[in-house]
Formats: structure tokens, sequence, C-alpha cells
């Protein structure tokens, strides 16, 4: 979940002609289906992960950092991908990441050792960068300031749908095909047609000129250089990103790649069962996001509504994990509930603004959305670790066999980071608008 910076510096069109709003959303229809796109190949693993361990003949804590590959391009280039949007454009840039995420898959697909596989995912993650980084720019440019907030909300849509079509459809190919034809013939011809489709309609702006105001900006590397030290000093900007990031844990480490396993273990269900169940999840951010966005505006508090989604957060999954004998359809609804109450997390994007500048808004949201999504690179590796310290050392068909005990031993890291979060909460300052500053805006 990145906003990344989006200061809107594109001059307007000289010559305006109309055009209707079903154009605009013709047009950045392609930009929200990459995002949809790229969230599929980032879960992937998670459907894929007894085939990967088998094929490259790794353990758990390697399928970890193959995984975590993705994310190392993802989060280390949020900051440099949202100055290019606003110097080159977004349609510019999107023309290039969806062939990079498209030949990224491809390496991942053909890889024949476990390096050239993790050379795929990074480039994948490369690519994925400029998915919603993009998406949110190229509706900065077609749509005006009141429909942004619309935007983002479909946007988040867009995304929740590709988190479905990436566990349970995706699992089913992969069973039916194999992970590598799955990818090859199914996945890749879709983005295929996806960059033809942005090559030919997206534009970074409509015939009228772009919809948002024009605004005066400063990128200049002696301007960014000061707005990062005086945001990386800043103590309450990281106890919110690692707010965020601890929040995002389960996600990045159990739903994306560990959940599916486990639950097949546990309930003795094949792939595409266990993947559908984690799929609640997902719709459960989908219900969530505006709701808890809706408490936050009635509490006139940001600060409660997060608090309250790290406690149910860590109930939830400390529940799914650690009580024996779930029945499976109290499992689905538990992971509905999940998604829901972890749907808290994104309020930090609201947080974290007003501790800043309004100039240096773009650059504190990428910023956070580094820390956050710099989580998985050291928890996706961890939990393998773990998994592999407590392993018995058992191989089945090739595979490496865990047992739930030595799966709960290494997931217990999740609901740490979920008691630390919630510690985390006394540090972070109430930021909701006064008021007296309501009216001022």
């Amino acid at each position: 979940m990145a906003y990344g910076n989006l200061k809107m510096s594109l001059p307007a069109n000289q010559n305006p002609r109309p055009y209707s709003e079903a154009h605009a959303w013709f047009v950045w229809s392609f930009a929200a289906l990459f995002y949809t796109y790229q969230f599929v190949l980032r879960i992937a693993p998670g459907v894929m992960a007894d085939d990967l361990m088998r094929d490259f003949g790794i353990e758990a804590c390697a399928l970890g950092t193959l995984s975590a590959c993705y994310l190392a391009t993802y989060a280390t280039l949020q900051i440099p991908v949202g100055l290019c949007l606003d110097k080159f454009g977004p349609s510019f840039l999107l023309r290039w990441a969806v062939p990079l995420c498209v030949l990224g898959n491809l390496v991942f697909s053909f890889a024949d050792s476990f390096y050239l596989a993790c050379f795929g995912r990074l480039l994948i993650g490369m690519g994925a960068t400029c998915g919603f980084l993009g998406t949110l720019k190229l509706g900065s440019l077609w749509f005006s300031p009141e429909k942004f907030a619309l935007v983002v909300g479909v946007a988040m849509v867009a995304g929740t749908v590709g988190a479905t079509f990436g566990q349970a459809p995706l699992a089913v190919v992969t069973e039916i095909f194999g992970w590598r034809d799955a990818l090859r013939y199914i996945v890749t011809p879709v983005g295929i047609l996806l960059t033809a489709g942005i090559w030919l309609f997206v534009r970074d702006t409509p015939p009228a000129g772009a919809r948002s105001p024009v605004q005066p900006t400063d990128t200049s590397l002696a301007t960014l250089f000061e707005e990062l030290k005086a945001i990386a000093l800043n103590y309450r900007i990281w106890a919110v990103g690692l707010y965020g990031a601890l929040m995002y844990a389960p996600v990045l480490v159990f739903i994306d790649l560990w959940g599916v396993s486990f639950l097949s273990k546990l309930y003795g269900i094949d792939k595409a069962t266990a993947g559908s169940m984690t799929t609640m999840y997902y719709i459960g951010i989908g219900i969530g996001s505006p709701l808890i966005a809706a408490a936050a505006d009635s509490l006139n508090q940001y600060k409660i509504p997060m608090a309250v989604g790290a406690l149910l957060s860590l109930l939830c999954i400390s529940g799914m994990i650690y009580i024996a004998e779930i029945p499976l359809p109290v499992m689905y609804g538990l992971l509905l509930v999940a998604g829901i109450v972890f749907s808290s997390q994104p309020l930090i994007f609201a947080v974290v603004c007003p501790l800043t500048t309004r100039a240096s808004h773009g650059t504190v949201i990428s910023f956070t959305n580094m820390i956050v999504m710099g989580i998985g690179l050291v928890m996706q590796p961890l939990v393998g670790w773990l998994l592999e310290k407590s392993w018995s050392g058992e191989i089945c068909d090739g595979i490496p066999h865990y047992s739930l005990e030595e799966y709960r031993l290494a997931l217990l890291s999740i609901p740490a980071g979920l008691l630390l979060s919630l510690l985390l909460v006394l540090l972070i300052p109430e930021t909701f608008p006064r008021s007296e500053d309501k009216k001022k805006a």
C-alpha cells in the first residue's frame, strides 16, 4: 500500500478539449489493472511453496528469501520512483514497468537455479513499485481533486481483486498445469496484453489538460536530502512506520507466504481450498477500510481505532494459529474478521502527514511505506529460519515436511510483533484535525 510522491506539477494543456468522465476512468483503468496484476505476482510464491522448495531443492528459510526478493526492490525504490513520476510522468514509467514485471516473471518461471529465480523476483519488485504510485499519480492528473479519494478507494479494491486471483484461482491453475506453465502461459500473456493497452491508451494528461491544480515544486537533490534528513530523525515518524510494518506482517508473512501451507496442513485440504480461506482476509480489508475510516471520523481520533485494531488483530491471528480444532467454517469467518480489523493500519498515512510540512507529505508517505514493506525483508526469511531450526529433518516427495508444532513455533514472531505494535501506539501523537484546523483548511 504506497501513496508515493504525488506532487502535481505538470502544466495544463493550452488548447483544452472536452472529455467525458467515462474516458478518464477508461484510461485510468489500465493503471489500476497493473496494480491488480502486480499483486498476483507478489503473492504467487505462497500457493507454490511446496513446488518451489522441491524444484529448487531449498528449505523454508531460502523460500522466505526468494519471496522477499520482491520486497527488496519494491521497498527501496519507493522514493526514487515517486520522484521519477513527477519528472517524467506516469505513462512513461508505466509503459516500461509492466514489461519489467513480465520479464521478471519469465526469468522466474524458466529459472533452473535458486539465484536466477531470486533475480526474477527482484525484477518483478522493481516493476511493481510503479503499480500503486503510478495509479494514484495518473488519477491525480485525470480527475478533479474532489474525486481523488474515490480514485484511491477504487485502487484499493483493484489490489484486493489481485490478491483474490493470486490465492485460490492461481492455486487451481498451478495444480492443473504446474507452477512454471501457469506463470509462462497464463500470467505472462495477461501482462503482454496489459502492456499493449497502456502503450495504446494511457497518456499523462487528458485533452483538457490536468484536472488537478498546478503547484510549483522543488525536487532538487538538496531539498530532497533536507526533507529526508528531517523525516529520518523524527522518532514519531519511525513509531508510526513501525506500527504500520508490524501490523502488515500478518499479510506479508502469513497470508501471502506461509498461510496456505499452514492451513493445508491444519485441515488436510488442498492448496486451492486453503487459498480460498486466505482470500477471506483480503475481502475483510475491502469491507473494513471504509468502516474504519468512518469510525475514525466519528470519533475524531486516529489512535483509538489503531489501538483497537492492533489488539483485535493480535487476538484473531493468535486464535487462528494456536487454538486447536477450530471448525473450518469458523476459520473462514475468523480470517474475514482479521482482515476487517487490520484495516486500521492504513490510518498511518493520515497520522504521519501532519508530522511534516505540506511540501513534504509525498516524501514522508513514501518513507513510511518503505518501512512498512521493508518488514517483509526481515520477517519472511525469519519465519523460514525458525522453521528450519525446529524442523525434524523429515522429507516427503522431495519437500521438507514441517509439522503443525513447527509452524506454530516459527509463526510466534507474528503475534509478538502485533503486541509490540500495540505498545508503539503510546509513542504516536494524535494528529486528527481539530475543528479550528478544519476551518482554516
